[in-house]
């Protein structure tokens, strides 16, 4: 008997699922939240209420990790080099609207962030090439400038290349920033 057409290609996309390490790793992390958590008990309430697990599968990723703890509390102090998240508020797209994002401080209030050439500083550390141009549709230089980080904003920014980011879209008020995160994996 052979397989359907169906199961032939619930075969190939399954199997592509399991190739994928980002995939691996968020089917463990769910098999360790399905454990623990019941076997928290009384915890697992408060917990969910301000933790979540949040896991990176996009193919294009900003920041190393796949799967972070997350404090749905805004944090008390903000300092560069920090994982928060915020909600982009029609910054980054209709595709990020809604939704969690999170990223890396890389300029507080009175930082300098220079995009010269099309590469990328902040107070004169070079932080990598503006690699989204062409997908952007922007030509060379289009984002080139030199603005400081104005009072209660923030600039996030992803470490990885082809971060869309705030070298891209700008600052973040103090206000929209509701989380932060802690890597694990």
């Amino acid at each position: 008997m052979s397989a359907s057409p169906s199961n032939k290609a619930w075969g190939w996309f399954a199997g592509n699922l399991a190739r994928n390490p980002r995939v691996l790793v968020g089917l463990q992390a769910l098999l360790i939240i399905a454990v623990a958590f019941p076997l928290a008990g009384w915890a697992s309430t408060t917990i969910s209420r301000h933790y979540t697990l949040g896991l990176d599968l996009q193919k294009r990723s900003c920041l190393p990790w796949t799967a972070y703890l997350i404090h749905h509390e805004p944090p008390a102090t903000i300092h560069r080099g920090d994982i928060l998240g915020f909600y982009p508020r029609g910054k980054m797209g209709p595709t990020f609207e809604g939704k969690l994002v999170v990223k890396m401080i890389g300029g507080v209030p009175g930082d300098e962030l220079l995009v010269k050439d099309d590469v990328f500083y902040v107070n004169g550390r070079r932080h990598g090439r503006l690699d989204l141009l062409a997908r952007l549709g922007k030509a060379s230089g289009y984002f080139d400038r030199r603005v400081a980080v104005s009072d209660g904003n923030y600039l996030f920014i992803g470490t990885l290349p082809r971060s869309y980011d705030g070298r891209y879209w700008g600052f973040v008020p103090r206000q929209d920033i509701v989380a932060s995160a802690r890597p694990l994996w």
